[in-house]
């Protein structure tokens, strides 16, 4: 049953509803009211009324009926989540907008807390509404959450539905982004969408009908990509190559071709086949749309200036006359729709949602709050401390500049006070960890207990990667301004091309988070030279680590490594195309708690003692360390180190 169900879907995709609803009303006697398929039923019938909201309002309530006892809800989330679909488009179709929200996010919100996979096909219905509001690129972005959620979330779909939802999600961001003005963003989803046509057709998986009323839209949109462009000749090829598809039109989906057909003979003067092309147009505009004024608007925009062309003045105004009745009726009737604020809608319900949360878990609050505020109070310490240590060291400056006579007493004493406040701190923080462990694992040892709710597990989980950042930063001041300066640094021969080579292997694997690719650019002759494997190696580390956090997703980050030009120094480089350094923060990016600190990409936390360190390693191996970098295009960062071959 479930099975025949699809076909009848399908065969809504491919535009022959009368076959599917002939379908659907002969499963409908074999189809028990107690069988949840028969929410499957509703949903089908339903989106074959689409223009008719009443007929869509029976079937949605019919499924509300029987979800009438919520333990159902929980038995069967999928067939629940489509009930709030149809409630949610219905709502759309009588202009009750922030009902329809509600519907969505409650979708969402099901599948969610039941495990099952977001197809995305809520981002792709909130998506169409900002469209619908003129809000192109959030649309965009959108759309293209929506389409990374569905190729994530379709493997239990059919090879047509899934190739309907993915070609026509690809054309629609395309569309948002023309729209929006972003028309490099659009030829590219407009290209990637054609390409995967091309590569569903050479599978031969799909019924040509579908390829080719796919090809058709593509086409379609980029003949008009290509005619706002203002390049003719590759907007009437794709047009050409729209209108003659050997197709059946069993929707209409040739009226918007025929309509840029005729705006490009209009405005090339071809005014004979510009009258083709508008009869054309109306006579499926005629069969498939009576009374949709939405699909008569850009015909009598057109027909207007055709009959302007042609000196026909009175049938030119009375064609702009409908075109202007219609528009402002079609703009008067979606006033609700622009006046509805998605976003602000969308963070009531869920501040609704997360006021009940957390009424039902205050205990779990209060203790996340405890947590919070025990770390923030250990933070001040370490801060006051800090504060105090600089504090006395410039009172002590002061005393020295005063005292000429006693300078070189009153420097070793500065020298044994810092000494002594480096090893306390340094005490101090290596006891901190002890509390900030336990306060790490009492909320790891909570996340795995299943009676949270999501919003007490986000809390938790807070409390955790907060905890684990103190670990860090704690760990990197016991290797930096805590560490004993008077350690005695080994050095021994070592390949520093291939002390590279394994960073940049180890660390592929944290670029794969973010899709970025590591490149290695360097021949296979060993450089040979004395440092400290471990600093040196934590060079590398912290720079390559950088790149990842500061690069975009799916972005290349290359290194390499030379000798200078005089053979007497190695250049060792990290580039990346992240988001560069601010001009105002380069002469403080070496400094240790730089203010120069920035999040990464993804949110990636920064502790700003990374280059500091890397700067006084270098220094230690008689080296330097520089950079360039531009904002928003990206950051190489220069190390020079003494070269010293076994040969010399």
């Amino acid at each position: 049953m479930k099975k025949q169900l699809q076909i009848a879907d399908s065969l809504y995709i491919a535009g022959r509803g009368d076959s599917g609803i002939a379908v659907l009303k002969k499963l409908r006697p074999g189809i028990n009211i107690a069988d949840p398929l028969i929410c499957d039923y509703y949903y089908l019938m339903a989106q074959h009324y689409t223009l008719q909201p009443e007929v869509m309002q029976l079937y949605a309530d019919s499924g509300m009926i029987f979800f009438a006892n919520t333990d159902k809800i929980k038995q069967y989330p999928e067939q629940f989540v489509k009930v709030m679909e149809t409630s949610g488009d219905v709502c759309i179709m009588k202009k009750k907008y922030n009902a329809s929200l509600h519907y969505y996010d409650k979708g969402r919100q099901i599948l969610k807390a039941n495990g099952k996979c977001d197809n995305g096909n809520f981002s792709l219905k909130i998506g169409g509404i900002f469209y619908n509001q003129k809000k192109f690129l959030p649309a965009a972005r959108t759309l293209v959450e929506g389409y990374n959620q569905l190729i994530a979330c379709d493997n239990n779909l059919t090879n047509e539905k899934r190739f309907f939802l993915r070609q026509s999600t690809l054309d629609n961001i395309g569309l948002a982004y023309e729209q929006g003005g972003m028309l490099d963003s659009a030829k590219y989803y407009y290209d990637k969408d054609l390409a995967y046509i091309n590569k569903i057709d050479s599978m031969a998986i799909i019924d040509t009908f579908y390829l080719n009323a796919a090809r058709v839209v593509v086409y379609d949109n980029l003949g008009g990509f290509h005619l706002k462009r203002g390049d003719n000749s590759m907007a009437y090829d794709y047009l050409n190559m729209a209108t003659k598809m050997p197709i059946r039109d069993v929707d209409g989906m040739l009226i918007p071709p025929y309509n840029k057909l005729a705006d490009f003979y209009i405005q090339t003067n071809k005014l004979t086949e510009a009258k083709t092309a508008l009869d054309e147009a109306r006579g499926r505009l005629n069969k498939f749309y009576k009374d949709n004024p939405e699909s008569d608007i850009k015909w009598y925009r057109l027909y207007a200036l055709y009959m302007f062309k042609t000196g026909r003045y009175n049938e030119a105004y009375i064609a702009q006359d409908n075109y202007i009745r219609l528009r402002d009726s079609l703009a008067a009737g979606s006033s609700k729709l622009y006046q509805l604020d998605v976003d602000r809608e969308l963070d009531a319900i869920h501040q609704q949602q997360a006021l009940s949360s957390l009424k039902q878990q205050d205990k779990i609050k209060q203790i996340s709050l405890i947590g919070t505020f025990i770390i923030v109070g250990l933070f001040l310490v370490i801060i006051i401390l800090i504060s105090r240590t600089l504090n006395n060291s410039k009172k002590t400056q002061t005393m020295m500049k005063l005292q000429n006579q006693q300078m070189h007493t009153t420097v070793n004493e500065l020298e044994r006070a810092n000494t002594n406040y480096i090893r306390i701190m340094r005490v101090m923080a290596h006891d901190l960890r002890n509390p900030i462990s336990g306060i790490t694992g009492l909320a790891a040892m909570l996340l795995d207990e299943d009676e949270f709710s999501d919003d007490s597990r986000h809390l938790l989980q807070l409390i955790e990667s907060t905890g684990i950042h103190s670990m860090e930063m704690i760990n990197e001041l016991l290797k930096s301004g805590l560490a004993d300066e008077n350690e005695v640094m080994a050095t021994q021969e070592i390949d520093v091309k291939e002390l590279l080579r394994d960073s940049v292997e180890l660390l592929q694997f944290k670029a794969n988070e973010k899709q970025q690719q590591i490149i290695f650019d360097a021949d296979d002759t060993p450089l040979v030279t004395h440092i400290n494997h471990e600093k040196i190696w934590r060079v590398c580390n912290n720079l390559i680590v950088n790149a990842i956090k500061f690069s975009h997703t799916g972005g290349i980050i290359k290194t390499s490594i030379h000798l200078s030009g005089d053979e007497r120094h190695i250049i060792l480089s990290v580039a990346d195309n992240g988001i560069g350094i601010a001009d105002k923060d380069k002469d403080s990016i070496f400094e240790m708690f730089s203010p120069a600190k920035r999040v990464g990409t993804n949110g990636e936390q920064p502790f700003g003692l990374g280059l500091s360190i890397s700067k006084k390693i270098i220094e230690k191996h008689h080296g330097k360390i520089w950079f360039e970098s531009t904002p928003n295009v990206g950051t190489v960062f220069y190390i020079e180190l003494p070269y010293s071959s076994l040969s010399s």
